[in-house]
């Protein structure tokens, strides 16, 4: 009797698990460069997993494949499939792709030999304007949890996940551990008016060993709500132009062309963040200044 084959999703499954690194440290990773071998998030894992399912089903239902090294030879013709859907779900396709077969090409190599389209900033639609989700969230039910993510600049999977007991006992920061992003914790500092921060540190009091949001509506604008605490780190250390060093002065593009931004507060506002580039922060972060 024949083995039997498992399913393509299962084979992708197991292929994703076995690369898992829950708590371990990318760092020591991004220096000897072994960190494309693992995946340090449950979140990216999911992410990989839900795009990988995609592809699998169009290799059974196009190329009726079994094995994923069968599927290898269609995964160019597949994302050429893929080209009339955003940028960043192309992105997305790719690094789950990428890490699937571990292939990361050198010397201005195109992996897969596909290029994608540069993303530009003037493109980027979440959280921008009014959305559908928009109309089930009251801002009045929800002003403690807007105030609170608005002075604390945390993911909604950090959030469900804080505790009380993870502020600092001078109450200023938070020390976000749990859940983070590529496993990275940081230490996010508290900013708002005297009355916000006040705020955020009874809740963490009254929560105790407790979890603090234990719910977070799914129709919550996290993403709106981290750049608007963004915004307010990145101003806390901005120096004004003029007393900026030419060095540490960022220059804007595209649509924002004329706009300078300061380096080093942008580099305060990225970790604040979990973040460690600024051009993440300039494109999708700080989009409001002028």
């Amino acid at each position: 009797m024949s083995k039997k084959v498992p399913t393509l999703i299962r084979q992708i499954d197991q292929s994703l698990k076995s690369r898992l690194a829950i708590g371990r440290s990318k760092r020591p990773d991004k220096v000897d460069g072994s960190y494309r071998k693992y995946i340090y998030s449950w979140q990216t894992y999911k992410s990989y997993m839900k795009q990988l399912s995609l592809f699998a089903r169009w290799c059974k239902a196009q190329h009726n494949a079994r094995y994923l090294k069968e599927c290898r030879q269609y995964v160019a013709e597949y994302l050429q499939t893929r080209k009339n859907l955003s940028i960043w779900t192309q992105k997305l396709d790719l690094s789950a792709l990428q890490k699937l077969y571990q292939e990361y090409p050198e010397n201005g190599q195109k992996p897969f030999g596909v290029t994608l389209q540069s993303r530009l900033r003037q493109d980027i639609k979440r959280s921008r304007q009014q959305a559908t989700r928009d109309k089930d969230f009251s801002l009045e039910n929800n002003a403690d949890l807007i105030t609170f993510c608005r002075c604390t600049g945390l993911r909604r999977s950090e959030l469900q996940e804080l505790k009380g007991t993870d502020i600092t006992a001078d109450g200023l920061q938070l020390h976000v551990t749990r859940n983070t992003k590529g496993g990275r914790w940081r230490m996010a500092p508290i900013t708002g008016t005297a009355e916000e921060i006040a705020m955020v540190q009874r809740m963490c009091q009254a929560a105790g060993d407790s979890r603090v949001w234990p719910h977070v509506p799914g129709s919550a604008d996290i993403h709106s709500y981290r750049a608007d605490y963004c915004q307010k780190v990145y101003l806390q250390h901005a120096r004004p132009t003029d007393q900026i060093p030419p060095a540490d002065k960022y220059y804007c593009r595209g649509d924002r062309k004329g706009l300078i931004l300061d380096k080093s507060a942008m580099l305060e506002a990225s970790r604040a963040l979990g973040h460690n580039r600024i051009d993440v922060i300039a494109s999708h972060y700080l989009y409001n200044l002028q």
